[in-house]
């Protein structure tokens, strides 16, 4: 069942045509696509222009496998575009004084010790959202996204122990706008989205974004999706613990329309955020380096990439999480912007990008957009066959590793009791190792893993079938055991 839209009677005359004409092609390219097997199991696929909405094509199901087709009032995750929402606040609060862009880190953190030659006196706030802030790191970046989230008040010992510094310039990563959001809440004592809802979201009327996913009404959350090459393995939408200021965010179909245009148009129905605001969260500040040859990332405002394809300026933000991919772009030319969302990983990538190119050379009468998109629906399933068995021969591999043996070994569960309980390690926190229906199963704060049996002590630990096993070993007492390179003590 889809929710589908194409060309409306009340569209501006100004280019209607080249975007009626990208609305009805990304369209079929996308219904097309969808029929492969492992595709996707929905789309939430938007083009605006003007007032006119020339496409809106929601199709599938929420979760594979169950009862519940997609609408427009559907909550997709959209990964890391939050950044893009948390460039409008940024502006914002720049602009009414609440935190100024130019703040450093040593003003919010003024004992915050940092690796050299990274200075926290001359880190801003503007440094750290358009990635120019000359950290690094694997720690926040792993927690953050996938573990739990990590206390405001345990920044400034976070990034004195477990950052590095970095090259000058540009490099796209979480840290910073992790950093802002921890720095936000510091200097004010409301978290970023309290912020978030009361100036931005509110204000522009977007009531079907979430950054708490326990705000979202049940039957709307779409679940992402991995495909194994044979059938879909689910995940439960991000709970509010991992819904972090560089990625957390849940949006409906209607509210991503209402989104573009407030970009577009740089305007606020309340007057908050002001024009300015939006201005300053779009305007360049870093250079980029993102290109394939043809579509050319050479900018970075505090959460828009600025881009050019066939000479025309666009704005542009991905996303990427485990089983789903967005993007949107803005074509302020014509008006028009194009928002996808997709619940699964199966090489939608680079399907994106080549909807991206055809959305801006048709909206704008590039020639060749056509047959582009012939080809990408042509080429899919085999591109699709490519990514399934690369991730096969990367478990296989992986399991073929000497290390393991012959994962011969297949204990009683009475045998495996002794590897039971809580562990902990400095850097990752508290984990447990408990006994499931299949076998042992360790919990770390919000992830999951199994546990598969190699010889006495050691364990191959993955999320699923699709993820090579991690190197899980316990010391001949059981008191300690290793998860790749980081130490767990037993505690109980």
């Amino acid at each position: 069942m889809a929710t589908t839209s194409v060309a409306a009677a009340s569209e501006p005359d100004d280019g209607a045509s080249g975007v009626r004409a990208a609305a009805h092609e990304i369209r079929a390219a996308l219904a097309d696509i969808q029929k492969t097997p492992g595709s996707f199991p929905a789309v939430s696929a938007l083009i605006v222009h003007g007032d006119a909405t020339p496409l809106r094509f929601v199709q599938g199901v929420a979760r594979a496998g169950h009862p519940g087709t997609v609408d427009r009032g559907s909550r997709f995750y959209i990964a890391s575009q939050t950044k893009s929402f948390i460039a409008l606040l940024a502006a914002h609060l720049d602009e009414t004084g609440v935190l100024p862009l130019d703040t450093s880190l040593a003003e919010i953190w003024p004992r915050l010790a940092l690796p050299a030659p990274a200075d926290p006196a001359k880190i801003t706030m503007a440094d750290l959202l358009s990635h120019q802030e000359r950290l690094k790191t694997d720690t926040l970046n792993f927690l953050t996204a996938y573990v739990r989230a990590v206390p405001t008040s345990d920044y400034p010992t976070m990034l004195a122990r477990y950052t590095e510094a970095r090259e000058e310039g540009f490099r796209y990563a979480n840290i910073g706008d992790l950093i802002y959001g921890a720095a936000l809440e510091t200097r004010t004592g409301r978290d970023w989205k309290d912020w978030l809802r009361q100036e931005v979201l509110r204000p522009l009327r977007l009531e079907q974004v979430h950054s708490r996913s326990s705000q979202a009404p049940t039957h709307r959350m779409v679940w992402n999706h991995r495909w194994d090459g044979s059938a879909w393995i689910a995940y439960p939408p991000k709970p509010d613990e991992l819904m972090h200021a560089a990625g957390g965010l849940l949006a409906s179909t209607d509210d991503m329309a209402t989104w573009m245009r407030a970009n577009l148009r740089r305007h606020s129905p309340t007057g908050t955020p002001s024009a300015r605001g939006f201005e300053r969260a779009q305007r360049p500040i870093a250079q980029a380096k993102l290109s394939d040859g043809e579509f050319v990332c050479d900018g970075y405002s505090l959460g828009w990439y600025s881009c050019v394809y066939k000479d025309e300026r666009v704005l542009m933000h991905p996303g990427s999480y485990t089983g789903v991919v967005s993007a949107t772009v803005l074509l302020p030319a014509r008006d028009a912007g194009f928002s996808l969302v997709v619940n699964s990983d199966s090489a939608i990538e680079g399907l994106a990008l080549e909807l991206m190119k055809a959305f801006i050379g048709l909206s704008t009468d590039k020639g060749g957009e056509s047959e582009r998109l012939r080809k990408a629906v042509a080429d899919y399933p085999s591109r699709l066959a490519r990514v399934v068995s690369a991730r096969r021969e990367s478990v296989q591999k992986a399991r073929a590793d000497g290390i393991w043996g012959d994962w011969a070994w297949m204990p009683s569960q009475a045998e495996t009791r002794r590897y039971l309980g809580v562990f902990r390690s400095e850097r990752l926190g508290s984990l447990e190792v408990v006994q499931g229906a299949h076998g042992l199963e360790v919990r770390l704060g919000e992830m999951r893993l199994n546990l598969t049996p190699a010889s006495p002590g050691l364990f191959g630990a993955s999320k699923s079938a699709l993820d090579a096993p991690e190197v899980f070993r316990y010391a001949d007492d059981v008191d300690s055991l290793r998860w790749n390179d980081d130490r767990f003590v037993r505690v109980r």
